[in-house]
């Protein structure tokens, strides 16, 4: 009768144990409930798991029920099993361990079991009792029902192990689908956008905003080979890429147009400013950034930065991630992420990701600089194509001038001269006066059209001298300076003082003013206001000159603009077209920049001189 209720009892410890095995969702409550079940049904003083932590550190290191009250005897206990576990664990053996006590307080003896599945240590499982029979240790009996209550944990251990890592499989195979999908949305905003600056803005927020890389703050960082260092250019936050995805990243079929307001918002924000203001030596060992452009690989800094590092201290960095941007085997940005708000750790998943996203704005960053290049080279290929032709032009008007010359000049001069003899030996008031002065004056308005020609078709070497431009811009307005006061135009000048002297030839750079002055005066109404500008400039890096002469005219045509140095070209009736070729001529001569814009209220023409032309030394002009 008795070892029938032994029996019972042992059906009823594997039935409800299986079942509570069953019930279990997760570890956690796995190994919780193990001790608990068999502390009640398996007749034990005590019971304790110990699993392997290897995978699962966020574990206890035991799991324990016991009827042991007395702190002391139960700190004995615990560094007696622990001990005696220990040993088994690397044995993978079981062991049965007589607990010496001579005053019965003890337990009579530990049982120690490795729970093992095909040849993997997941823990130990130890019993402390005994069979009740004056103080002996646990029967054999007992001893094989302990096994198989170990086997059948040890079997649902594993299986729950390997229930976790499918769903860290699952979970990881999801985040990587998310994050490709991520990626490739990413990758059609990169390239929507062909404009330098925009590329960059719309980086930085994709990396920061909820819906993109999710981090708390961005920064980037130019490559300048020139003073070997890296360059702030922009910081970007949480909040501020709002400013530029409002609404969230947009549907793939939708372009991003990106308001100039919208990022100058961002520049102008104080971590922005912060971030622009630095400057990292790239030989700067100190400097996880640096460092990122000399070995050209991502890294994951989990630690604060070292004290000497003045970019990570400056921004007050700890965990972050430094990630080059490199194309054609060369860095040519590095993008610095991290946490500041939360302090969220940057995970190595979170690292690849960054690289993959790295890689397609490399290649944005990249294509957008070749098309920039490509357009130079084109508006370069363009520009050469004009000025060859131009020559051209230039070349068949010194032919066609030097024909009209021989030509014209004489029968002029004939025609001219007896015109003015008629005019003299007429009477003012006849009809013949009036149509020997009209062929007087046509014939001067005749000479003074092949007088430009010729003049624009000579191959004149420059004489340079050093001149003072105020007294060239002083003989110009003696000349023009009645004609603009007749037309009612007042006239401001704004003059910098103490302007050193420039070298070229004064008179050609007079005749350059008095056209453009004249030319002002033409295009300006009764009553409007012609400004003179001489200042300080710069020329390709070096000193320079700038005269600016603005009117209130109605402006230049924008379709005309770049044609109106174009020989005959001209934009009034009685015009040649050559007054403002032979301007930029002159100025092309002393080394100088022409250029014309419009403005608010009309047009203005700049000159910009260098202080020294590129050659020998010049003779001083009194």
């Amino acid at each position: 009768m008795e070892k029938t209720s032994q029996r019972i009892a042992q059906l009823t410890l594997v039935s409800r144990l299986g079942q509570s095995l069953n019930a279990a969702t997760n570890l956690e409550s796995l190994y919780a409930v193990i001790p608990a079940v068999l502390f009640e049904h398996a007749s034990s003083t005590g019971v304790i798991l110990r699993p392997a932590l290897d995978e699962n550190n966020n574990l206890k290191s035991q799991y324990m029920r016991t009827a042991i009250t007395d702190p002391a005897q139960l700190a004995y206990l615990l560094q007696q099993e622990q001990t005696i576990s220990e040993k088994v664990l690397r044995s993978g053996r079981s062991h049965l361990e007589t607990l010496l006590d001579k005053q019965g307080k003890l337990p009579p003896c530990l049982y120690c079991i490795p729970l093992r599945v095909h040849g993997h240590n997941l823990g130990t499982l130890s019993f402390l009792g005994g069979s009740g029979e004056e103080r002996a240790p646990f029967r054999l009996d007992q001893q094989q029902l302990m096994l198989t209550c170990s086997f059948q944990i040890a079997q649902a251990i594993e299986q729950q192990l390997t229930t976790e890592r499918l769903r860290q499989v699952s979970a990881a195979d999801a985040q990587n689908l998310q994050d490709i999908s991520l990626l490739y949305r990413i990758s059609q905003l990169l390239h929507s956008t062909q404009a330098t600056d925009n590329l960059i803005h719309l980086i930085l927020s994709l990396l920061v905003h909820p819906q993109g890389g999710a981090f708390q703050r961005a920064m980037l960082f130019m490559v300048n080979e020139r003073s070997n260092s890296l360059q702030g250019i922009l910081g970007v936050t949480r909040e501020t890429a709002g400013l530029l995805l409002p609404e969230g990243l947009p549907a793939e079929s939708q372009q991003l147009l990106i308001p100039p307001d919208v990022m100058n918002a961002q520049k102008q924000t104080e971590f922005s400013r912060q971030v622009m203001q630095l400057r990292v030596p790239l030989d700067d060992s100190h400097s996880c950034i640096a460092r990122v452009v000399r070995e050209q690989q991502a890294i994951l800094i989990e630690r604060p930065p070292h004290p000497d590092d003045n970019f990570s201290q400056q921004i007050r960095l700890r965990d972050h991630a430094c990630i080059p941007l490199i194309a054609r085997q060369q860095v040519l940005c590095v993008l610095a992420i991290d946490n500041f708000g939360t302090q969220e750790k940057i995970t190595g998943q979170r690292l690849r990701f960054m690289e993959l996203f790295a890689a397609q704005a490399s290649i944005a960053l990249d294509n957008v600089q070749l098309v920039h290049n490509i357009e130079s080279a084109h508006q370069s290929l363009r520009e050469t194509q004009e000025r060859l032709m131009q020559r051209e032009k230039m070349a068949t008007i010194g032919e066609m001038s030097a024909s009209v010359a021989h030509e014209l000049r004489n029968p002029l001069v004939s025609v001219g001269g007896f015109a003015r003899r008629l005019c003299q030996k007429l009477q003012p008031d006849s009809n013949e006066f009036q149509y020997a002065t009209i062929i007087h004056e046509e014939t001067k308005r005749l000479e003074k059209m092949l007088n430009k020609i010729l003049n624009f078709s000579r191959q004149s070497d420059l004489a340079p001298t050093s001149f003072s431009l105020y007294r060239v811009l002083e003989q110009a307005l003696l000349i023009e300076r009645e004609k603009l006061s007749k037309a009612g135009i007042a006239l401001t000048t704004e003059m910098t003082d103490h302007l050193p002297p420039l070298q070229g030839d004064p008179e050609q750079i007079e005749q350059v003013l008095v056209n453009l002055i004249s030319n002002a005066r033409q295009a300006t109404q009764q009553g409007g206001q012609l400004t003179l500008r001489l200042k300080e400039a710069h020329l390709r890096g070096d000193k320079a000159v700038r005269i600016e002469i603005q009117d209130t005219g109605e402006g230049i045509p924008p379709e005309m603009l770049r044609n109106i140095f174009t020989p005959f070209f001209t934009t009034r009736k009685q015009g040649t077209g050559l007054g403002l070729s032979i301007c930029h001529r002159i100025i092309e001569h002393h080394q100088g920049e022409l250029k014309a814009a419009n403005h608010q209220n009309g047009a203005i023409f700049s000159i910009t001189l260098p202080l020294h032309l590129k050659q020998k030394p010049v003779k001083k002009r009194d």
